[in-house]
């Protein structure tokens, strides 16, 4: 089960709703973030709505791989 999500702060700038653990968006967001160990999870906002969630999954390696010869 994914942790709870802190209620996000309204500020002076920003009023963003809170999101409850339910919603669409946090279930995408969180199945976006499932199983990176080294990466990122951007988020695009237009007009005041998320239209993208973008994953980038990187490999690290303590030892670098050596490239077959053909």
């Amino acid at each position: 089960m994914p942790a709870k999500l802190a209620a996000l702060p309204k500020t002076e700038t920003t009023s963003l709703p809170l999101l409850s653990e339910d919603s669409e968006l946090v279930r995408r967001i969180l199945r976006a973030l499932a199983g990176i160990e080294y990466g990122s999870v951007e988020i695009i906002v237009q007009d005041s709505k998320v239209v993208q969630i973008e994953r980038l999954q990187r490999a690290r390696f303590a030892q670098p791989l050596e490239i077959p010869r053909a």
